[in-house]
This record gives structure tokens, C-alpha cells and sequence, in this order.
């Protein structure tokens, strides 16, 4: 480090050629707001100077903009369907070179060990991968989750490398009433960066939760937003695929840029990265709605890097790694060039990574399912019914008149079925939104603690989702009585471990069948997979039963 800092210092003075130098680049300056043409000087994976150089090699960027790396403040790579290896081949073409990871979603199917496989393969690719230590696994006690992780595996966790803060804390009401567990984890990462999770929290409840969270990625309009700057909070505005709250949120950027982080929550469909991109999406999702291309750079690299305490990111400048895009087009951000620890993106390699046995095997059904496991015969009379919103993760609780399935009025069955190994546990319920007419749809990818969920208007397909799930090790499903598509995730029943091209295929293959069925949302699969969060109000389920979650309690699905 002492030769690599000593090198850097005679580049920086002109004594010593550079490794690397940018040539007449138009430099985004994150710190000013500036742009203005410079060169870029780079002593091994450092950026020395800036101004006029010359180096070993050159690259001419005349009429190109330099912008830092970008830096996705909140993700959960699981979420793509690809390991760790594949995501960063994805992605650290279109620009993003670092993430902040929250593995909770692995963690949730392995405990500690799913966190440690996921730094140990991020290892093997150019993309920078941070953890933070998952808060809430499970992320409540209604539902059952493969692991647990507590207070002393928090500790255990932060004292790894590149483990740099306590992940989402989901559980609110957890701070709010003192929850001695809760209050024990947040201590273990007292001098961290905590991040938040709480989505319609005002007022009084919310001064009590952001004495300790100094982040949130759920708020849903700008006031939610406006009430967390103003106690000091950063905002994460979250753009996905499900969830997309760029519209009514960055109009808080023009009170407060700097204190605005842009995010993609893992929210992406393998269609739409392959399509449109990932975070460089969301930030041009940003300047289309009216934002200051500068500003929108900045609330992707400098504010994300002094959240999280990288100091070595998120702007180019000296001392910073020299993790670089070159633009062809500033306000498409069009990349020409991304150049990762001085290196141009091409000179790097991927190694690949094995998964252990372990986490291959994940999907332990109690017994085979059947049709009479999933019928629901009740009573006419009142019901409680999860009520879907395209385009979020939150839902309405409906009461409706109905003594089951109601194909007619778009009331379907929906069962979330304990896939650990544990207690077998089958939580039923009813669900209106999904627009399906025949068949069902399953997923073993259902958050957070992953079971596998099935929303359909028959049992007999509703079983046998369920049961190819099963067979395939854990993955995505549709069928009707005459045909069936799948896509395996037998990397802990939630990750491919093929490349993004096969993903998505399947994955269009997929909503192609379930529109055939009748399902009109955007993004069916995503939003099956939020049916199941129980810290996401109002109404969810788990294997354990309907959850009121602004009451954060169990509910009758019949109401008294």
C-alpha cells in the first residue's frame, strides 16, 4: 500500500508517468455541481491527479463525460435470479460498480453462511460488493424462515471486511415498543450505518425510529419523504420494476439533493435489465422527470458513498479508486467506456464460482402437495381478501362476500407453503388483483423468509406448482391443465445458475403463460413475491396465516 501511495504522490507531482490517463475528458465534478475538461491521471487502481497529464497509456475522451462509478445504495442481488458472478455481468457494463448488498433474502434460506457465499463469489468479479449485516431474519416472528440471526451473529457479521452497517430494519415496531431483541442488535451496530425500513411512518412513532435508523428506501409520496430529510434521514428513492416511486418522490431532491440516494431495491426483471438497464436506468428515470443531470449523478455516487462511509468512492478525484464511466451522452447516459480499479472493464476476468451442497438443496417439503390441500370451502359470508396494487409492494385489505374462489369477481386462492423443513406449516387466504382466469403461479422466491407461494383458481394446479417447485429445487412456475413453464433457482431457491439471457427467456416465457391466463400486472412475479412480506402494509400472508400489518397480528380470514 506504502509503494502504491508513494507512486501515486509522483504521478500527482509530475515526476512519474501515469499507468492510465483519461485524456480531455468533460469531468462531472460531484462535489461542485461543475463540469469542465480535464485530464485524469491513474497510478494503479488510485486516481493521482487531475488537470494536465501524460501517462503509459492514454485514452482520448474528447467530447465524453467522466462521471464516477455509480453506486447502488440498496440491493438484494438474490432478487435478480442470478448468482452474484452473472449479476456483475450485467451490470458493471451499463456503469453501476458498486453495491451495497442486503443479503437477508439468502440469509433468510442459509443464515450466516449464505451472507459469507456471497462475498466470497462477489471476490471473483470487478464489481465492489458491500454487505450490511441483515437486521431481521426472520424479519418477524409470523412466519418461518430457514436461519435466524441475532445479536451476536450481527456482531460476528460487522466485524467482516466488507460488512459496513446494520441492513433494513424491518421491524419497526419493533424500535417503537422497545423490543429488547431489536434494541440489542441495534446496539451491536451503534457506530454503523443503520439503515431503515419504514414504510407510512409519521410523527411521533417516526422520531422515535430515526433516533437509530438514518435511512429509508419505502417512503410513497413526497410528504413521507419531506417529514425523513427533514429529521435528518436519507431519502432512498426507490425506481424497480414493481415498485416505482420516482414520480412522486424526486420532487424532495430540490429541497434537499445531497441527503437523496437513488436505489433500485433489486427491483429489477431480468427483461427489464436486459431492456432498459439497472441503476443507470434509474437515473435516467431521474433527469426525465425533470431532474438536474449533475444532481442525478450525485444522488448515485457521492451521497451513497459518504452514507455508507466508502470514502474511497464515489467521485473522481485524488486518492479515490479509480472506478471511472466515460459517457458518450450525459443526460441518456450513454456509456462509451467503464474502466474499474484503473482497468478498462474488458481487461477484467470472472472466475467460476461454485456453490456447495448446502445451499443446492433448500427446498424440504414435508409431504408431497395435493388438490384438497388448497381448497377452501368456507361459509358464505364476509371475508378478508388481500387486495393487489399494481406497480407496489403494499396492498389493501378488502372485505368481500364470497365463500372461496370467485374466478368471475378475480378472487383467487393464495397459500404460502413452509418449504424449510420445519413445521409443514400451509397459511390460506384469498386474493383479488391478479386478474388470472385458469391455473396458478408459484414461487419458492417470496420474501422474506422465502416459502414457496402459489396464488391460482383451482387446487389441482395450485398442487402442482407447487410440486415442480419442489422437484426443480426451488424456482417460478405457471401452468394450466394444458401447459406449464418453470424456471429453477436451485442456488438456495432463489438463484439460476445460468447466465441472464436463459433467466430472462424463461422469466418472458413465464408472464407470456400467465397473461395467457388472464393476469394483466406489469411484473406478475415480482408482485406475487411481495404477497408474502409481512413488515409491508396492510394486509399480507405467510405460512402461518393472514397478517393485519399496521396491527403487526394475525387475522381471521373470516370476518366476525
Amino acid at each position: 500500500m506504502m509503494s502504491m501511495r508513494t507512486e501515486a504522490i509522483d504521478v500527482a507531482l509530475g515526476n512519474k508517468k501515469a499507468d492510465l490517463v483519461i485524456k480531455n475528458a468533460d469531468l462531472v465534478n460531484v462535489y461542485t455541481g461543475e463540469i469542465y475538461r480535464s485530464d485524469i491521471a491513474v497510478a494503479g487502481n488510485m486516481i493521482a491527479g487531475l488537470g494536465s497529464y501524460s501517462g503509459k497509456r492514454e485514452i482520448d475522451a474528447k467530447g465524453k463525460y467522466a462521471v464516477p462509478g455509480l453506486i447502488d445504495g440498496h440491493t438484494h442481488i438474490e432478487m435478480s435470479m442470478m448468482s452474484v458472478s452473472e449479476f456483475a455481468r450485467s451490470i458493471v457494463p451499463g456503469g453501476t460498480t458498486t453495491v451495497i448488498e442486503d443479503p437477508h433474502e439468502i440469509a433468510n434460506v442459509l443464515g450466516v453462511r449464505g451472507v459469507k457465499l456471497i462475498l466470497k463469489e462477489a471476490k471473483s468479479t470487478p464489481l465492489k460488493v458491500f454487505c450490511m449485516a441483515p437486521s431481521c431474519v426472520p424479519s418477524t416472528n409470523m412466519e418461518t424462515a430457514g436461519a435466524a440471526i441475532g445479536p451476536e451473529e450481527i456482531k460476528d457479521l460487522l466485524e467482516l471486511e466488507d460488512v459496513i452497517g446494520l441492513a433494513e430494519m424491518m421491524n419497526f415496531p419493533g424500535v417503537i415498543y422497545k423490543d429488547r431483541d431489536v434494541l440489542k442488535k441495534l446496539d451491536a451496530a451503534r457506530l454503523c450505518p443503520i439503515d431503515g425500513h419504514a414504510p407510512g411512518l409519521i410523527g411521533k412513532e417516526l422520531n422515535a425510529y430515526a433516533q437509530f435508523a438514518g435511512s429509508d428506501h419505502e417512503s410513497t409520496s413526497y410528504e413521507e419523504a419531506l417529514e425523513k430529510l427533514r429529521l435528518g434521514m436519507r431519502v432512498m428513492i426507490r425506481e424497480g420494476s414493481a415498485a416505482r416511486n420516482m414520480k412522486s418522490l424526486i420532487g424532495v431532491a430540490e429541497k434537499d439533493c445531497r441527503n437523496c440516494i437513488l436505489v433500485t431495491d433489486g427491483d429489477r426483471t431480468p427483461t427489464d435489465l436486459t431492456e432498459q438497464g439497472y441503476l443507470d436506468w434509474v437515473l435516467r428515470r431521474a433527469i426525465e422527470e425533470g431532474t438536474d443531470p449533475v444532481k442525478a449523478v450525485q444522488m448515485c455516487t457521492i451521497n451513497t458513498a459518504q452514507w455508507f462511509r466508502l470514502w474511497n468512492l464515489g467521485a473522481i478525484s485524488p486518492g479515490k479508486t479509480a472506478d471511472i464511466v466515460l459517457l458518450n451522452n450525459l443526460e441518456k447516459f450513454k456509456v462509451y467506456k467503464v474502466i474499474v480499479d484503473g482497468k478498462v472493464l474488458e481487461e477484467h476476468h470472472y472466475s467460476r464460482f461454485k456453490y456447495p451442497k448446502y445451499a443446492r438443496q433448500t427446498v424440504k417439503l414435508k409431504s408431497k402437495t395435493s388438490q384438497k390441500d388448497f381448497d377452501i370451502k368456507l361459509e358464505k359470508g364476509k371475508k378478508r381478501v388481500i387486495g393487489v396494487i399494481d406497480g407496489e409492494i403494499l396492498t389493501d385489505e378488502l372485505v368481500e362476500d364470497v365463500d372461496g374462489i370467485d374466478i368471475k369477481r378475480d378472487i383467487l386462492g393464495i397459500t404460502v407453503v413452509e418449504r424449510h423443513g420445519k413445521t409443514g406449516n400451509m397459511g390460506m387466504g384469498l386474493v383479488k388483483g391478479f386478474g388470472i382466469k385458469e391455473g396458478a403461479i408459484a414461487s419458492s422466491v417470496a420474501h422474506d423468509s422465502h416459502n414457496i407461494i402459489v396464488v391460482g383458481t383451482n387446487g389441482r394446479d395450485m398442487a402442482r406448482s407447487v410440486n415442480t417447485i419442489s422437484r426443480m429445487g426451488g424456482g417460478l412456475t405457471a401452468c394450466n391443465s394444458e401447459d406449464i413453464a418453470s424456471l429453477g433457482l436451485p442456488i438456495a431457491g432463489l438463484m439460476s445458475d445460468k447466465g441472464l439471457d436463459y433467466i430472462r427467456d424463461r422469466s418472458v416465457r413465464l408472464n407470456e403463460l400467465a397473461k395467457k391466463m388472464g393476469c394483466k400486472l406489469r411484473a406478475p412475479f415480482l408482485t406475487l413475491s411481495f404477497m408474502s412480506l409481512p413488515v409491508i402494509p396492510k394486509l399480507k400472508i405467510t405460512d402461518k396465516g393472514l397478517v393485519d400489518v399496521e396491527k403487526f397480528d394475525f387475522v381471521d380470514l373470516v370476518v366476525s
